[in-house]
């Protein structure tokens, strides 16, 4: 292996293990609502200065960024108004989304946060592929700081719908073996290597958590996902899962229902 093949995947190793990510939606009356998901890497910062990552050389990185992206629509208005229509609608449906990046490497605290205001259900639908453009702003401006995570950090594509008073998370993959598209992957030396890597790092992918958490303007009926929680007033749903789990079984959150009640 070469040695820049092996900081690589000692970078990705070193994310999936200490990432801890939340997925938060909270719906109004109307369907309307908030949604926020966030990224936990402060395991990941302290693992890398505990194995001597950083030069006791270099200052201590500490950032406290918010990127609203309402903000880079106006500034950018003119060159935006000459790209195709899709992408500019595209553009706008994301004027309510905000980045917050935090960093901190005397205290190990490195946490992104990214929200968004929605005013219908639709609105939410893509909102996966949204916040990929979100991360590349990221990269490319504030969050240069972030190092190797600022570029594994990559979201599932998921879609969301709403239809019957149900509610559903469905993974891209899912969708397109529905509609007879085939994804045909086939595992790299690279993959067997990262595969082989992160074996050896069982007990901190257990330790690891992606959470799910759904507030409903009304009682939950019933929950497709085993293991799920719903609050004693029967509004919100939780499901909370370790990295291990989710890496033995890549389909578990593939398709997951919230039926509400009438």
């Amino acid at each position: 292996m070469t040695k820049s093949l092996f900081a690589l995947c000692a970078a990705v190793a070193l994310v999936f293990i200490s990432c801890n990510v939340q997925e938060r939606i909270v719906f109004n009356e109307h369907m309307g609502g908030s949604y926020e998901t966030s990224f936990d890497l402060s395991q990941m910062l302290e693992a890398a200065g505990s194995m001597g990552a950083s030069s006791t050389d270099t200052p201590s990185k500490k950032m406290d960024t918010l990127i609203t992206f309402n903000d880079i629509l106006v500034k950018y208005k003119d060159s935006i108004s000459s790209l195709p229509k899709e992408k500019q609608a595209q553009l706008q449906n994301m004027k309510n989304m905000t980045m917050r990046m935090q960093m901190d490497e005397e205290n190990n605290i490195f946490k992104f946060n990214i929200g968004k205001e929605f005013a219908s259900f639709r609105d939410i639908e893509f909102v996966s592929y949204e916040m990929d453009e979100m991360m590349d702003l990221a990269k490319n401006s504030a969050a240069q700081g972030a190092g190797p995570a600022g570029d594994m950090l990559k979201t599932e594509k998921v879609r969301y719908f709403f239809e019957n008073n149900t509610f559903k998370r469905v993974d891209e993959k899912l969708l397109n073996a529905e509609e007879g598209v085939l994804e045909v992957l086939e595992e790299s030396e690279e993959d067997m290597m990262m595969q082989g890597m992160l074996a050896e790092f069982d007990d901190m992918l257990v330790e690891s958590k992606m959470k799910l958490e759904y507030v409903f303007p009304r009682k939950v009926k019933s929950v497709s996902m085993e293991g799920a929680k719903i609050s004693p007033d029967g509004k919100t749903v939780t499901f909370q899962v370790d990295w291990k789990t989710l890496m033995d079984d890549k389909k578990l959150l593939e398709n997951f229902e919230v039926v509400l009640e009438e």
